[in-house]
């Protein structure tokens, strides 16, 4: 019976336990719909409808009716401008009046205490436009009693709507504990449901782990060795059939992973633009040629590089003039060093060069003759001829023999001999190696 089991295929184990998963699950979902649509949500949806537009209508048209209170008395006290407050209320509570009537016809009890309480604001209404009709005098016997009449028609009618208030909540409770019937109902039916669910899935996780755990944990136990970094392990898997095509995409995909791991990598290190190693390749094979040169005894140069006036190539011509000149540039200066040298692009137009084996004399004479190749190049973009120039500073190892400080140096010695003129070597504060006079107009 087992070795028949284990003849069939993954999808026939996931299906059959599919089913007997879900078919309870369906079950109480059909059975769950039916109360939870004709007894919970139908009532909620009523419920929520009533209180949207009855109770809440109710409770606004109270405060609307108190509001009144206070611009009829502030009036009385001199302030004039109370009137126009209370016309705005006076329209609010009529608009509202007549939504409730039109809500209300259902609930001819309530319609009726409506009605009553409409009354009340009527009277109330009509004693308020007679006192804020005519100017009174402060202490008005006949106003102060009109007040208080207008004040008792007010307390009536928000009496008489919280009796209305009180009917419909009444109501909407009675039909909210109903719904909470179904509801729980509905709860034990899941519950069961679930439960029922569960223990199918207990027991089919059983089952299949039987027959299929040897599979699955070299899976699991490979995917873990891959996430650990080993990417040379390989999944082996036989049984069954879908597992072992699995298996077999998941070894495709390390490889396929391997594969991109190393352009990445590459492309960590290389420049878009020129195709020259950046600053990070620059970073790793300084310290990588340093750290040679001293256990060898030998020295090292190091040459930066820099476009001068390098803005105005972009603001002439555009910015793909100017990513036309730092590619040309590259291919310029490969044409002019030596096949050991190293040339990187470590900032916008700054480019820094690596002369493994050179001292400062050899960086200094490889320097010139790059700057003067440079002056005497013409860059092109498109139909365009461009002329520019670099400054240069250089550095060796004779000045220091970490990395930080190599650049350091070097980098003082560039901004030195752009300060001092630009299209020039600088070796030393002392010893610059200037250009000769430049011929026509550099960029």
């Amino acid at each position: 019976m087992l070795r028949l089991l284990k003849a069939k295929s993954f999808r026939f184990w996931i299906g059959l336990g599919a089913f007997f998963a879900l078919a309870p699950l369906i079950l109480s979902a059909v059975g769950g719909y039916t109360l939870l649509n004709y007894g919970v949500i139908a009532a909620f949806q009523d419920v929520a409808e009533r209180q949207r537009v009855q109770v809440v209508p109710v409770q606004n048209l109270r405060i609307l009716l108190l509001d009144t209170l206070a611009p009829v008395d502030e009036f009385l006290d001199g302030a004039d401008a109370t009137r126009l407050e209370y016309r705005a209320l006076r329209t609010q509570i009529e608009t509202g009046f007549s939504a409730l009537d039109k809500s209300l016809q259902s609930e001819p009890e309530a319609r009726d205490l409506l009605a009553r309480a409409r009354e009340d604001w009527s009277a109330a209404d009509d004693d308020a436009n007679e006192l804020i009709s005519v100017s009174v005098q402060a202490g008005d016997a006949d106003a102060l009693v009109q007040v208080q009449r207008f004040h008792g028609q007010i307390a009536s009618a928000t009496d008489k709507l919280m009796a209305v208030y009180r009917q419909l909540f009444e109501k909407i409770e009675n039909d909210h504990d109903g719904a909470h019937l179904y509801y729980e109902r509905s709860l034990w039916i899941a519950g069961i449901a679930g439960g029922v669910s569960l223990s199918m899935v207990i027991g089919g996780i059983a089952l299949v782990s039987r027959i299929m755990a040897t599979s699955v944990d070299r899976l699991v136990d490979g995917a873990e060795r891959f996430a650990g970094g080993d990417r040379d392990y390989r999944i082996e898997v036989q049984v069954p059939h879908e597992l072992h095509r699995v298996a077999e995409e998941f070894n495709r995909m390390i490889t396929r992973i391997q594969d991109y791991e190393v352009t990445l990598a590459d492309l960590a290190h290389t420049d878009s633009l020129t195709h020259l190693p950046n600053r990070r390749a620059f970073d790793a094979a300084l310290n990588e040629v340093l750290a040679e040169a001293k256990q060898m005894g030998k020295t090292c140069a190091l040459m930066i590089l820099d476009i001068d006036y390098f803005k105005r190539i972009n603001d002439t011509y555009g910015h793909a003039a100017g990513d036309a000149v730092l590619r040309e540039l590259g291919l310029v200066m490969a044409r002019h060093l030596r096949p050991s040298d190293r040339s990187f692009r470590i900032g916008g137009e700054e480019f820094s060069i690596l002369l493994p084996g050179a001292d400062l004399t050899t960086g200094i004479a490889t320097a010139e003759r790059l700057r003067q190749a440079v002056e005497l190049h013409d860059f092109t973009y498109k139909d365009i001829s461009i002329k520019l120039t670099v400054s240069i500073g250089v550095a060796d190892t004779n000045d220091c023999f970490d990395s930080l400080s190599l650049v350091e140096a070097a980098d003082a010695r560039l901004y030195e001999a752009k300060r001092s003129g630009r299209n020039r070597v600088l070796a030393s504060p002392e010893n610059p190696v200037e250009a000769g006079r430049r011929s026509g107009s550099t960029l």
